[in-house]
Formats: C-alpha cells, sequence, structure tokens
C-alpha cells in the first residue's frame, strides 16, 4: 500500500496532525451540544482548555497519529480519529469517528474528508477494515458514511445510553 505524508490536502482544507495552535478553535467548537450529544461520552462537555490539553497530551503517545486535525484557512474546523485494539484477530481493524463544527454542517466537508483519512490510516496503521458507530437518530452521520462507501452492518438494539435514554447503535462496515 502507497505509503501517504501529512498534510493530506483537500479542496482547501487539510488533514493534519494536531498541535498547541488548535487549541482555542477546539474548545470553541468541540464545546457545543449539538456536537456532544452524537459522541460517546469519552468526549468531554464542557469542552475546555483543561480537557483540550489533556486530550492533546495524550495524542503525543502514538506514533503516527491516531486522530488528525481537519484545518481551513481559519483554522481547525473539526477531527477524525481512530481507535484502534491490540487484539491479535483484530489488529487490522481500526473504528473511526469525526466530528466538525456547526459552521460546516452540510457543505459536503466531512464526505471530502473522511475517503482521504481512510486511506491515510489504512496506510499508516496497516489496517484494510474500518467500522464506525452511530448513535440511531443521526441521520446526517449515517448520510456521510453511506456516501463514502459504509454499509450497515447491523443495529445494536438498546445499546446507547445517553442522557438517561436508551436508544440503538448503527454499526456501519468498510473494507479497503
Amino acid at each position: 500500500m502507497e505509503e501517504l505524508f501529512l498534510p493530506l490536502e483537500i479542496e482547501g482544507y487539510a488533514l493534519r496532525e494536531f498541535g498547541e495552535e488548535d487549541i482555542f478553535r477546539l474548545c470553541r467548537l468541540a464545546n457545543d451540544y449539538e456536537i456532544w450529544r452524537w459522541l460517546s461520552d469519552l468526549f468531554p462537555r464542557p469542552y475546555d482548555e483543561a480537557a483540550a490539553q489533556r486530550w492533546l497530551e495524550e495524542q503525543l503517545e502514538y506514533d503516527p497519529p491516531r486522530n488528525l486535525a481537519l484545518a481551513g484557512p481559519e483554522g481547525l474546523v473539526g477531527g477524525i480519529g481512530l481507535n484502534l485494539t491490540d487484539a491479535p484477530n483484530h489488529a487490522h481493524d481500526g473504528e473511526v469517528g469525526y466530528w466538525l463544527g456547526q459552521p460546516h454542517w452540510g457543505s459536503g466537508l466531512m464526505t471530502t474528508a473522511l475517503p482521504a483519512f481512510l486511506a491515510w490510516a489504512a496506510a499508516a496503521h496497516g489496517l484494510r477494515r474500518f467500522t464506525a458507530n452511530v448513535y440511531a437518530g443521526n441521520d446526517a452521520s449515517v448520510a456521510v458514511l453511506e456516501r463514502c462507501g459504509f454499509r450497515l452492518e447491523g443495529t445494536l438494539r438498546g445499546a446507547v445510553v445517553k442522557e438517561g435514554a436508551i436508544s440503538d447503535l448503527l454499526v456501519f462496515g468498510y473494507l479497503i
């Protein structure tokens, strides 16, 4: 598989490593209820400077990186990342997640950025399969995944508790 180098240029935007320069916009954009409500509670709320700094420090442990910043002329606009397992039979599989600041919702940006990230992550981490988990009701995220070639592999009924409400988890898969 061809090695892809960072930053990855994407129609006026780039996927690159996160850095200290992203803290202000990370706090401003990620501290948004409308983003948080569709993400795991591992994504902090409120998303303050301490949370951003702690997360950035954790990212230094990974080489190659597992999370990339999506940035444009104004700076950070979102992020795409991976959860990897060390289970031998699943080492070829990465769980992908992403978020985008509200000013860029509906722009098609994530639909353009996600395939570039997948190609990079496959080469950088030796992956050939990706999964993505979406909370039922997040139709925009389902549309992004389907446009990028992911397939719905199943519904885990009642698998998510968010803000005290139980909902389904949609599991998508993608093969390189």
